[in-house]
């Protein structure tokens, strides 16, 4: 733009020289007759390069565009209740020690195995889990706070199109990246608490004869 700036000056200096020889009653020569019409159509392609680079429609959309698959993700997390989560993880713990209880016989604790199993499926699968929402809550941030900045440096013009071009590719990736691990997630979440809540409605007289049981052992060890 400081290079178009110049040239300008440069034309307006040449053109002050033209109007002063016609002040003076020089005629001037055919070259001069050519270089006007030339320097007209120099300063219409400047101005039209510069609205060129002024106008950021195309490149605003394309962050409306990333703003909106960060909408998706945070109403993912946003569905994820982690209280839950240590809820089930503690049930399912519990389940699986009542599963093992001394007070069952081995006919009895082979009978619930495969019920034993589908809870330490679920343990596995969610006792973990809250690590890797922290991580994904601080990728997820991370990647915010630098679209964010991004749409800001193209509103203020601290970038060209060819810059913002490569950091919106870089963000994109980031993004997309991002976006399948969180719908990973989301995914281990709806499946392990659906499953968790089956086996419960499943065991539920079961689980109740259990506890009984385990009351009734627990009893004469206390007296």
């Amino acid at each position: 733009m400081r290079m178009e700036l110049t040239s300008l000056k440069s034309w307006f200096l040449i053109v002050d020289s033209i109007k002063s020889n016609n002040l003076t009653g020089a005629k001037p020569p055919v070259f001069f007759s050519m270089f006007k019409h030339f320097f007209h159509i120099s300063i219409l392609a400047i101005l039209f390069s510069s609205c060129q680079e002024i106008n950021i429609n195309k490149e605003v959309k394309y962050t409306t565009l990333l703003d909106s698959v960060l909408f998706h993700q945070q109403e993912l997390i946003d569905n994820i209740d982690t209280v839950k989560i240590n809820s089930y993880v503690q049930k399912a713990k519990e389940r699986i020690r009542l599963f093992e209880s001394p007070s069952l016989n081995d006919f009895q604790k082979q009978w619930l195995h495969h019920e034993k199993l589908a809870y330490q499926k679920i343990y596995t699968g969610l006792d973990d889990f809250n690590k890797q929402m922290d991580s994904l809550e601080r990728e997820f941030n991370y990647s915010k706070s630098q679209i964010q900045a991004l749409k800001e440096d193209l509103v203020h013009r601290h970038l060209n199109k060819e810059l913002f071009n490569a950091y919106f590719t870089d963000e994109q990736k980031a993004l997309a990246e991002l976006n399948i691990l969180t719908e990973k997630l989301h995914k281990i979440y709806t499946e392990n608490l659906n499953n968790f809540d089956s086996l419960e409605f499943k065991l539920q007289g079961i689980l109740i004869q259990l506890d009984a049981l385990q009351s009734n052992h627990a009893e004469p060890t206390e007296k």
